[in-house]
């Protein structure tokens, strides 16, 4: 399987993997370990480790879709679209849902996938960045999972089979343009996070996780999870702040779901959709 698994792999997919060599080997430990600009909130080695964990999870996904193409369906098409870009892989299947009206439950399928591995990729994230808090993080997002996985298989058992399903078109998340630019907009979200909870208090940082959170979790939930870790806010105020960043998300995913693909799609991915934030939100009761 390992042979047949390298005989796949292009020589785009091997410069990926040498990209994120350079990124996590060469770059990483070349940077200062030190605390700079306001607030001492810029730490140039926390925030590139940073980069170099989403873009190694992002990695994984991206050469999985590369190598096994659309061959093996809607479920690993949504698994491994969820790790290399979950945003992509939901307008792609919107899109891909609007102009085939036949393959919508299949699409709608994909996209539910993709943004169920939202909170597993970030569940990981957790647990290496703040493993102290991963816990109550995997209870909020387990009341997510449940739900949404349900009306996943609900839908999957009731699918009749369709044709070939459309590549997410994704970046490489290891180029030194999208890396820089995941890592100046992490460092961004921090500044914003320090400077209004600093001025607003636990209010403040909800706000940045809300608006953060729309287009980019990962950036969000990264910040939070720094200023823990730094002490600055409780275990319960992170919790919220990294379910708000992934509701806003969902959210935003939802506007793409009725915008690009229109009423047909909306009335097959939008139950489970919801059903994630529902989830979410009674998770936080919870912990």
């Amino acid at each position: 399987e390992l042979s047949r698994f390298s005989r796949r792999m292009t020589p785009k997919d091997i410069n990926s993997i040498l990209q994120f060599a350079v990124l996590s080997l060469v770059v990483l430990p070349i940077l200062p370990s030190q605390d700079y600009g306001p607030y001492g909130a810029l730490n140039p080695r926390q925030i590139w480790w940073m980069v170099v964990l989403i873009s190694g999870l992002a990695l994984a996904g991206y050469l999985a879709l590369r190598i096994i193409g659309t061959r093996h369906g809607a479920a690993l098409l949504g698994i491994f679209g969820g790790l290399a870009s979950s945003t992509a892989t939901t307008m792609m299947f919107s899109r891909h849902a609007r102009e085939h009206a036949h393959l919508v439950g299949m699409a709608a399928i994909v996209i539910l996938i993709a943004n169920l591995m939202v909170m597993i990729r970030l569940g990981i994230v957790a647990g290496v960045v703040a493993p102290t808090l991963v816990g109550e993080i995997a209870v909020v997002f387990a009341c997510g999972l449940v739900p949404g996985l349900a009306l996943t298989l609900h839908g999957w058992r009731t699918l009749n089979a369709g044709s070939e399903l459309p590549m997410p078109t994704v970046k490489n998340p290891t180029e030194l343009k999208t890396a820089v630019s995941f890592g100046l907009l992490y460092a961004l979200v921090l500044l914003a996070s320090a400077w209004l909870q600093d001025i607003a208090g636990n209010r403040g940082l909800y706000i940045v996780a809300l608006a953060s959170g729309l287009t980019d979790a990962d950036a969000s939930v990264l910040s939070a999870l720094h200023l823990y870790n730094l002490e600055k806010i409780p275990a319960a105020d992170t919790v919220i702040a990294v379910t708000l960043a992934l509701m806003a998300n969902l959210t935003f995913k939802i506007g793409l779901v009725v915008s690009i693909g229109g009423g047909q799609l909306a009335r097959h991915a939008l139950p489970g959709l919801l059903a994630i934030g529902g989830g979410m939100a009674l998770g936080l009761l919870l912990v």
